[in-house]
């Protein structure tokens, strides 16, 4: 994606590492999808399509449909600006990432590359005297929060797939040039087989929080025709 240049935080190495997160998101101009967390959907759903891309053998994961072609993000203009009301986390922390490591574990990285390019001067620093400061740790707690939840998302969507819910859709349209464009493997639930799930599962999933996930999924999905919409506009 746009994670090229990966290292671990270390305070000797990044003694002056300043928590600067990205402001202009060119860096995200070419990305059509990025990864979404479970606590984020209720945001997401009012702009974005969320649907789940299988990652291997009944494994998907929850993503933010940016674009309905390959490297082409209609969220991100020609300046590098995301003028949206929501921007997906794994877009904001830029250039920061958590990594997984042996023993189910992650450390917390970053993109070295980009630092020079987000800096500024004003913003907390990360290290103090060899030590991570008070806003790093509460950073670094906020970092392994998302990638917990990521963790929870994936779970119970593939559980969905276990379930038999989901199923495979595309979306396609034709260009004023007569370009068609279609995204394929995008998979979504099946809300026929949702309503002949067993009472106490709708229950269990009411209770906990999971079918609320489930339906900012389903409502997302009429942002599809906005992608269109956007796409539209940029061959106009």
């Amino acid at each position: 994606m746009f994670y090229k240049d990966v290292v671990a935080v270390d305070a000797k190495k990044h003694a002056d590492l300043k928590l600067s997160l990205a402001e202009n998101f060119a860096f995200a101009a070419k990305v059509h999808a990025v990864p979404l967390v479970g606590g984020e959907f209720a945001n997401a759903m009012r702009e974005y399509p969320i649907v789940f891309a299988q990652t291997g053998e009944n494994e998907y994961a929850a993503t933010a449909m940016l674009g309905l072609k390959t490297e082409q993000n209609l969220f991100v203009d020609a300046a590098g600006v995301w003028p949206a009301q929501y921007i997906p986390f794994f877009v904001r922390r830029f250039p920061f990432v958590t990594v997984e490591v042996e023993n189910n574990d992650a450390v917390l990285c970053v993109e070295e590359s980009a630092l020079a390019g987000v800096r500024r001067d004003a913003d907390a620093n990360a290290f103090e005297n060899g030590e991570a400061t008070e806003p790093m740790k509460q950073f670094a707690q906020l970092m392994f929060q998302s990638r917990d939840d990521a963790k929870r998302t994936t779970e119970f969507i593939n559980e969905l797939s276990k379930l038999g819910l989901l199923h495979q859709v595309s979306a396609s349209t034709e260009l004023p040039n007569g370009e068609k464009v279609s995204m394929d493997g995008m998979w979504v639930v099946d809300e026929e087989k949702l309503r002949a799930l067993p009472a106490d599962t709708v229950a269990t999933w009411v209770k906990d929080g999971r079918m609320a996930l489930v339906y900012a999924h389903l409502f997302s999905l009429v942002n599809l025709q906005s992608l269109v919409e956007k796409l539209l506009k940029t061959v106009q």
